[in-house]
């Protein structure tokens, strides 16, 4: 009996066909804004030097590089650092306010810049949880893009452990409960999962050992050996994942301010207990939603990792019981640099996933990245639903650019590459599966490295970004936006911006 043929996978190449001839939008203004004062330069019989600058510097915008974008993709960011970095706004202190008395009162929250406009509500117990809980759903709204997000954590139960059957199963499972978000009108804007790992050591190994460990035998010397060996790669995992509702897709209904949030509490409610239902139909392990108290938690260990790791409080019954001060999320300080961002005690580095695998995957092919000891870091991958009817809309969009950037190319007298012809590859073949059933999904990928000092950041990274070059992942560094990077590996769903609709 033939045994059945072993499942891999591909990543498209990123669109990179540009508007004309392989240039973006941005390389084409630059050029064309070049040309155009140029020519009013030479009606105005300007002197040849000053004739040339402007077309001197639309070239250098367009085709110099820096970091391997061209410049004019890059100056936004560059003025928008300057810009802070001149109002000051760059770095941020909590101001220090008394606590207003009374059983019913509660601090001012202040939150740093990229946090402006986010808070966290509690939604009531989750009636689909068995035993429901006491304490209830934790609900992230944010007001500027007026979503609300809430949390799940999941166990895999050592997917790395079980047989490649198994785990194409588990990912083929992965990919039906995120199709489920893709549906004409759907609520859900975008759904993230977020890797948290961070090194543990085996403090109660060695602890239980000094309580128990009496002689000085060879078994009591092999296993301090064995701890001291297992020491560097003790570390703890955390999975969560957060599905993000908008509230200007709840289907056209008027509602007024207050109805409105709370249909979108109650779709963020009902999509959380579908996802729930979908992956435990699957086999994996969900716990009931984060509550508030467990969510603010997340955020501040992950916000700074070393200062909340080293002070361990008990969890009070107030905690317990989903009862918490807003403030036990928010940071004191935020300092953000050019190579980092600092939040109280530790200092964040953060990639973007440029480059996707572009040979056949394995379903384990993220295996490297994962498992590599080091410092504390996440790792995170935004998605974001895309409806049928987009999708054929972009499908369609994307082939007609396809084909007049080709002909332009042969007018012109340019090659055509085999990155262009890998991209009309990749087209037909996502256009044969949206024919067959399956749905499309938009991602980005992130990687967020914490240390507890700057200096220690280009170690610390310099092995995370070998480990992903293993895994087929080519890194680039998120200078200047590293707010950005650490926003995607929060459970807050906010991050990047919502593609319009096609």
């Amino acid at each position: 009996m033939n045994a059945a043929p072993l499942r891999t996978y591909r990543f498209g190449p990123l669109d990179r066909s540009g508007l004309v001839l392989g240039l973006s939008g941005r390389q084409c203004t630059a050029l064309g804004a070049g040309v155009f004062l140029a020519g009013w330069l030479l009606d105005s019989h300007a002197p040849p030097p000053l004739l040339l600058a402007p077309l001197l510097i639309a070239v250098t915008l367009a085709f110099a590089k820096v970091g391997g974008d061209p410049v004019c993709e890059v100056v936004p960011v560059w003025v928008r650092f300057a810009t802070r970095a001149v109002t000051r706004s760059n770095r941020w202190l909590a101001p220090i306010r008394y606590h207003r008395a009374g059983p019913t009162a509660s601090p001012i929250v202040e939150l740093p810049p990229f946090m402006a406009g986010l808070t966290v509500i509690d939604a009531g117990p989750a009636p689909w949880t068995r035993p429901v809980r006491l304490a209830g759903v934790g609900v992230v709204v944010d007001r500027r893009t007026r979503t609300v997000s809430g949390t799940l954590r999941a166990h895999a139960g050592g997917f790395c452990l079980v047989d490649r059957a198994e785990q194409e199963r588990l990912v083929a499972a992965w990919g039906d409960a995120l199709a489920g978000f893709c549906r004409e009108g759907g609520p859900v804007s975008s759904v993230r999962w977020t890797e948290w790992m961070a090194p543990t050591g085996v403090d109660g190994c060695e602890g239980f050992l000094a309580e128990h460990g009496t002689g000085t035998g060879d078994a009591v010397g092999d296993y301090r050996r064995l701890l001291a060996a297992a020491a560097s790669a003790s570390t703890a995992h955390d999975v969560l994942i957060t599905v993000t509702v908008d509230q200007r897709r709840l289907g056209g209904r008027r509602h007024g301010a207050g109805d409105a949030h709370s249909a979108a509490v109650d779709a963020l409610l009902e999509q959380l207990h579908l996802l729930t239902a979908r992956l435990e139909g699957c086999g994996l392990t969900v716990d009931p939603p984060l509550s508030p108290a467990e969510l603010a938690d997340v955020i501040r260990r992950r916000f700074d990792p070393h200062g909340a790791v080293a002070v361990r409080r008990p969890e009070s019954l107030a905690a317990a019981a989903g009862v918490t001060a807003a403030h036990r999320a928010t940071p004191l300080a935020t300092d953000a640099a050019w190579s980092h961002l600092r939040v109280d005690g530790s200092a964040h580095r953060s990639f973007w996933v440029a480059e996707w695998p572009r040979l056949e995957a394995p379903p384990n092919w993220i295996e490297p990245l994962l498992l590599h000891p080091g410092a504390v870091r996440t790792v995170s991958v935004v998605y974001e639903p895309v409806p049928p009817g987009q999708s054929r809309r972009q499908v369609d969009r994307e082939a007609t650019k396809l084909v007049s950037d080709e002909e332009q190319r042969v007018r012109s007298g340019f090659r055509i590459g085999a990155r262009h012809r890998r991209q009309q590859e990749a087209l037909a073949e996502r256009e044969a599966e949206l024919v067959a059933g399956y749905a499309e999904l938009c991602f980005a990928g992130f990687l967020t490295v914490s240390v507890p000092d700057p200096n220690q950041l280009d170690e610390a990274c310099a092995g995370y970004v070998q480990a992903a070059a293993q895994a087929g992942l080519d890194l680039r560094r998120l200078d200047g936006r590293h707010d950005l990077g650490l926003l995607c590996a929060l459970p807050v769903g906010r991050g990047l911006a919502t593609r319009r609709a096609g």
